[in-house]
C-alpha cells in the first residue's frame, strides 16, 4: 500500500480477483484506478472499495458487465431494483429451461433402463402394468413398407411434433399395427409410426394423439422389424393360446436401432406390447 492508495495487486487480492481482471475492467471503462503514477502503476483509493464490492456482488448474481456498467452510472435503489428484477425474471426462465432439460434427461434415463430390462427378458412374453401413455401417430404412406419408409415416416412425425408443440422423443418411438388387420391379407393396412409424448406436455397442441390406456399389457422383446408382421402374428397367437383377449392395436416399440448394435443383428431390438384382458 502506497500511502492511502492500494496497488493493483493489493486491490485484486482484497476481492479474490486477478490483476488481469482489474486491467480488463479499466480497459472497458467499468472500474478505473484513481490514478496512474509516473512508473505506470495503477493505484486505487479506499473510497473505490464500495464500487468494486458492488461490481463483484452483481457479478456473483450473474449480471453481464455491460449491465453492471449501466447500473454504476446511477447506482441508486431504483436502478438496482429495476436491474435485479430483470435478472430474477431471466433466472426464472433459465430455471424453467433447465428443469425441462432435467425432466427430458430423466425420461431418457428411464427409457434406457427399460432397454436393460427387456434385454434380460428377450423372447419371454409376460404381463406388465403400464399407466396411461399418449402417443402421436403418423400413418405409413401407401405401398411397400421397408426401412426407408420407417425412417422417413418417423422424421416427418418428429418434425411435426417440433412444429406443433416443441416436443422431443425422449420416451421413444415405434410402430402401431392394427390388431384387426394383422391376421388378414394386408397385415400392415393402417399401420404407422408412433412417438410417445413426454410427460406434462399440452396434448391439445398436437395432432394425431392417441391414448395407450392404463392397464395390463402382454409384452415380448425381440429382434425384428415392424414391417415383417410374422413376429406380431406369433405374438397375438401366444396371447390367444393363453386365454388372453387382445383389446386394441399392437405397438412395436423400438428399443435399439443401428446406433446401438453391430453387424451381428440387421434388425432392431424391439418390444411388442398389446393391452389384454385376463
Amino acid at each position: 500500500m502506497k500511502g492511502n492508495a492500494y496497488s493493483i495487486s493489493e486491490m485484486a487480492a482484497m476481492f479474490g480477483l486477478t490483476r488481469q481482471t482489474l486491467i480488463y475492467y479499466d480497459r472497458i471503462g467499468l472500474f478505473a484506478p484513481a490514478h496512474v503514477n509516473e512508473e505506470g502503476y495503477r493505484l486505487y483509493e479506499p473510497t473505490q472499495i464500495p464500487f468494486l464490492r458492488l461490481i463483484c456482488l452483481m457479478r456473483d448474481l450473474g449480471l453481464e458487465l455491460k449491465e453492471i456498467k449501466e447500473v454504476l452510472r446511477r447506482p441508486d435503489p431504483d436502478s438496482l431494483v429495476s436491474c435485479l428484477a430483470n435478472q430474477v425474471e431471466r433466472l426464472d426462465g433459465e430455471i424453467d429451461r433447465l428443469r425441462a432439460k432435467r425432466d427430458g434427461a430423466h425420461e431418457r434415463l428411464c427409457f434406457y433402463e427399460e432397454v436393460l430390462y427387456w434385454k434380460e427378458r428377450l423372447g419371454v412374453p409376460h404381463l406388465r402394468h403400464y399407466p396411461d401413455r399418449y402417443v402421436v401417430f403418423e400413418q405409413f404412406d401407401d405401398g411397400a413398407i421397408d426401412r426407408r419408409v420407417l425412417h422417413t415416416t418417423l422424421m416427418r412425425l418428429l418434425a411435426r411434433m417440433r412444429d406443433e408443440g416443441g416436443a422431443s422423443p425422449f420416451r421413444g418411438w415405434g410402430a402401431m399395427l392394427r390388431y384387426d388387420e394383422l391376421e388378414g391379407d394386408d397385415p400392415l393396412a393402417g399401420a404407422g409410426t408412433v412417438v410417445i409424448l413426454p410427460a406434462g406436455v399440452d396434448l391439445s397442441a398436437f395432432s394425431g394423439v392417441r391414448l395407450l390406456p392404463e392397464g395390463i399389457y402382454l409384452c415380448c422383446s425381440r429382434w425384428g422389424m415392424p414391417y415383417d408382421p410374422q413376429g406380431a402374428r406369433e405374438f397375438i397367437g401366444h396371447a390367444k393360446s393363453h386365454g388372453l383377449r387382445v383389446l386394441d392395436d399392437v405397438c412395436d416399440l423400438c428399443l435399439m436401432d443401428t446406433v446401438s448394435y453391430n453387424e451381428e443383428h440387421r434388425v432392431d431390438f424391439c418390444c411388442l406390447q398389446a393391452p389384454v384382458a385376463l
